[in-house]
């Protein structure tokens, strides 16, 4: 059954203003590919941020966001309770998939 195995609604970040307000905390950590920034919450959701910036072709901004979600999706019972927003880096269009699950596990790490 297709979507059912992505990240349940309650676990995605999904409004402008819930973006807006993990933006306003102005607490982040990044390396070369992404950077995360983050806010305390009722529990710990996702929002991707990946942008034309990033690569011209869509297939490729949406290998970066697959990374994402599913490197969240391992993690998300370590990390604390707060909103997260990955913003992938321009580098990260040029990454192979494990230099960027790497990039992100590294985050993660720094996260819990």
């Amino acid at each position: 059954m297709p979507g059912t195995r992505g990240l349940p609604k309650s676990a995605r970040l999904r409004t402008g203003a819930e973006f807006r307000r993990v933006f306003d905390q102005r607490q982040a950590c990044g390396n070369a590919l992404f950077r995360i920034h983050y806010a305390p919450s009722a529990a710990a959701r996702l929002g991707m941020a990946v942008s034309r910036r990033v690569s011209l072709r869509a297939v490729v901004r949406n290998r970066i966001r697959r990374q994402i979600r599913e490197t969240f999706r391992l993690v998300s019972a370590d990390l604390m309770k707060r909103d997260y927003v990955v913003m992938a880096r321009p580098a990260a269009a040029s990454a192979s998939r494990a230099e960027l699950r790497d990039a992100l596990n590294q985050l993660w790490q720094r996260l819990t």
